[in-house]
C-alpha cells in the first residue's frame, strides 16, 4: 500500500526561528573557528549584500509572490521564459560578431563561420562607415576596414553578400546614426542578389540614442538623431514586417560599467523614448511593441547577478508595456532578447583563461533564458580582430552549452531558488524606481540632454575600478595570480597591409564611372526630405542605387541637420 506523502511545509515563523537556531547553535562557532574569507559579500556590480543563507522568510521580506512574480513559460509576466517551452524545442540562434576589411574580405570571414555551425552573424561596420565618412576622407585615414567592415557604396555590399542565405537565418547590421543610409544600402544589395525579403531576418540595431549616452559614434543633434531612427522603425514596419527596426543595446551599456539596475532602468527608458516617437507616426502600441522591443543584455562574471538581471528584464518589459502604455497583445508584452557574455571580463593577460570566463558566461546566459539568440566574444579580442581559430572555439563553446550541459533541458531551471527570485524581485522594484525618476526628469531624451545618465556612468565606473584597483575584486592575470613575465603565445589576426589603399581606390574609381548628374540630384532630393520632415530611408534607397556614397548621403544630411557638438562636462563621451 502507498504511504501517504509526508508535508514539507513549514510555516515561515518556524523557519524563521530555525534559521536564528542554526546561525547561534552550527554557523557561528564554526565561523569562529574558520573566519569568513571577506567581509562584506556584496554582488559585484550592485554591491548589494548577499546574505549567507537565504529561505522562503526572504521572499516573504521582498513580497513575493509565485503567480505574480515568476508565474509560467511564455505567460505574463514571462519572468520565466517568453517560450512556452524554453528551448526544448531549439536552440537559441548561435551568432557572432564579425566585421573588418573590404566587403570581399567580410564575406570569406562570414562564410567561414557560417562553416563552424553559427546561424546569425552581426556585422560590425569601421570607424569611418559609422560617423559618416567615405574611405578617402583625410578624417579617418588609418581606421579604414580596422575596427568594423568599410562601407563606401553599394558595391562593397554586393561583395560583401556574397553568402550562402540557405545557411544564414539572421543577420543584425550594427550601423547607427548614419542608419538610413545603411538600410538602404542592404535593401539594394538584397534585391541585386535576388534574396525575397520574406525569406531573410534583417535587424538593424538602429540604436542612436545609446551613442549618446556612452558609446560617442553620431553625427547629428539628438531631435535629428531620434527622427533619423524612427524613420527606419517606421519603414520596416511598413514595407518589411518580418525584419527587427531597433535593438536597444544595454549591452553597450554594461562595459560602460551600469549595473545591472541602471543598464535595465536607462535601456527602457530610451526604449520608451523610441515607442513615443514612433506612436506619434500614427501606430499604435500593439503594432509598435513587437518591433522595439529588441534588448541585446551582457552578462559579466557574477553568475547570479547576470541570471536574475535577465529575469527581471522579461518581467520589467512585460510590466511597462502593459501599465504605462496599455498593450495587449502577449506579443507586444514578450521582450525579444539577445544575450552575451561581456567583453569587459576578457583579459589580454593570460588570455587562454578567457575560454574558461566565456564557458561560465555563456552558461549563465542559458540558465537566465538566453532569449532568441547569443552571441559570444571570443578569447583574443583584447589582442586583435578575432583568428579563425578562436572563432572556431566560440562557436563550439555555443555547441557545448547547448548539448552537453543540460542547462536547456529544463524551462528555467534556478526558480524557486530562494536566493534567486529574492534578487530577481530586489532588481525589478529597484529598476522601477530608477524608472520614476528618469520619467520625473521628462525621459530618455531629457536625462541624456542633462548628463544623467552618463555621470551615473561615471561614478559607477570610478567605484568598479577602484574594486580592482584595490584588490576587492580579484581577476586573474590581473591583479592576482598574475605571471611577472608571460610570454603570451596566441594567434595574432593582422589585416592586409594594402587593404585601405585599395579600398580608398576604390572608391575614388566609382566617382568616375557613375552618373553624376543622377547623384547629384538623388542627394537633393535626400536633403528636401530631411527639410520637409519626410521618411528618410525612401530617397536615399533611390540614391545608393545610382551609387551615391555613404558619406555624400551623410554630407547631405549634415547640410540640414549639422553635427552635434557635445558639452564634454554633460556627456561622458
Amino acid at each position: 500500500m502507498n504511504k501517504p506523502i509526508k508535508s514539507f511545509v513549514v510555516a515561515n515563523d518556524n523557519i524563521e526561528a530555525e534559521t536564528q537556531r542554526w546561525e547561534a547553535e552550527t554557523r557561528a562557532p564554526f565561523v569562529s573557528q574558520h573566519p569568513e574569507r571577506r567581509d562584506p559579500f556584496v554582488t559585484q556590480s550592485l554591491k548589494w549584500p548577499i546574505k549567507p543563507l537565504y529561505t522562503p522568510t526572504d521572499l516573504e521580506q521582498v513580497g513575493f509572490d509565485y503567480l505574480a512574480d515568476c508565474g509560467y513559460p511564455g505567460e505574463y509576466p514571462y519572468t520565466r521564459s517568453t517560450r512556452p517551452n524554453g528551448h526544448r524545442s531549439d536552440f537559441w540562434t548561435m551568432t557572432q560578431v564579425t566585421g573588418f576589411g573590404k566587403g570581399a574580405d567580410w564575406a570569406k570571414r562570414a562564410r567561414y563561420m557560417l562553416d563552424q555551425g553559427l546561424s546569425g552573424l552581426i556585422l560590425e561596420y569601421d570607424l569611418a562607415t559609422t560617423n559618416g565618412y567615405d574611405s578617402d576622407d583625410p578624417m579617418v585615414e588609418g581606421e579604414v576596414g580596422r575596427a568594423g567592415m568599410a562601407l563606401d557604396s553599394l558595391e562593397d555590399l554586393e561583395a560583401a553578400f556574397d553568402l550562402p542565405f540557405d545557411k544564414l537565418q539572421y543577420l543584425m547590421s550594427v550601423c547607427n546614426a548614419p542608419q538610413p543610409v545603411n538600410l538602404a544600402m542592404i535593401i539594394a544589395a538584397l534585391e541585386k542578389k535576388g534574396v525575397d525579403p520574406k525569406d531573410f531576418v534583417l535587424h538593424i540595431v538602429n540604436g542612436i540614442l545609446i551613442e549618446y549616452t556612452c558609446v560617442g559614434r553620431y553625427i547629428y543633434p539628438p531631435e535629428h538623431g531620434l527622427r533619423i531612427a524612427t524613420d527606419c522603425i517606421e519603414y520596416i514596419i511598413r514595407n518589411h514586417p518580418n525584419w527587427a527596426p531597433l535593438s536597444i543595446i544595454s549591452a553597450q551599456l554594461q562595459p560602460a560599467k551600469a549595473n545591472p539596475v541602471q543598464e535595465i532602468a536607462f535601456s527602457l527608458a530610451i526604449a520608451c523614448a523610441y515607442i513615443d516617437a514612433t506612436l506619434e507616426r500614427g501606430l499604435d502600441i500593439d503594432t509598435v511593441a513587437p518591433y522595439l522591443n529588441h534588448f541585446v543584455v551582457n552578462v559579466d562574471m557574477d553568475f547570479f547577478e547576470g541570471i536574475c538581471k535577465f529575469r527581471a528584464f522579461r518581467k520589467c518589459w512585460a510590466r511597462l508595456m502593459k501599465e504605462r502604455y496599455g498593450a495587449t497583445r502577449p506579443e507586444a508584452l514578450k521582450i525579444r532578447m539577445m544575450t552575451s557574455p561581456t567583453t569587459i571580463a576578457l583579459t589580454l593577460q593570460q588570455p587562454l583563461n578567457n575560454i574558461g570566463r566565456l564557458a561560465i558566461m555563456a552558461t549563465a546566459c542559458a540558465l537566465g533564458g538566453a532569449g532568441e539568440a547569443m552571441t559570444t566574444p571570443l578569447y583574443d579580442e583584447a589582442h586583435a580582430l578575432p583568428a579563425e581559430d578562436a572563432i572556431r572555439v566560440g562557436a563550439a563553446l555555443q555547441h557545448i552549452v547547448a548539448h552537453e550541459t543540460g542547462v536547456a533541458e529544463t524551462i528555467d531551471p534556478l526558480a524557486g531558488s530562494y536566493y534567486v527570485e529574492t534578487l530577481t524581485k530586489q532588481i525589478e522594484d529597484a529598476a522601477f524606481q530608477e524608472l520614476d525618476k528618469i520619467f520625473a526628469m521628462g525621459g530618455a531624451t531629457k536625462a541624456i540632454a542633462q548628463g544623467y545618465f552618463q555621470r551615473a556612468l561615471g561614478h559607477e565606473q570610478y567605484e568598479q575600478n577602484k574594486d580592482i584597483e584595490e584588490g576587492r575584486r580579484k581577476w586573474i592575470g590581473v591583479n592576482h595570480l598574475r605571471l611577472e613575465e608571460e610570454k603570451r603565445e596566441i594567434e595574432i589576426f593582422r589585416l592586409d597591409g594594402n587593404m585601405e589603399d585599395e579600398q580608398v581606390q576604390k572608391v575614388r574609381d566609382l566617382r568616375t564611372r557613375r552618373d553624376q548628374a543622377a547623384v547629384d540630384a538623388a542627394l537633393e532630393k535626400v536633403r528636401e526630405a530631411a527639410r520637409a520632415g519626410d521618411n528618410l530611408v525612401p530617397p536615399c534607397l533611390e540614391a545608393v542605387k545610382v551609387y551615391a556614397t555613404h558619406g555624400e548621403l551623410c554630407n547631405a544630411m549634415r547640410d540640414v541637420f549639422g553635427v552635434h557638438t557635445p558639452d564634454s562636462q554633460m556627456s561622458g563621451v
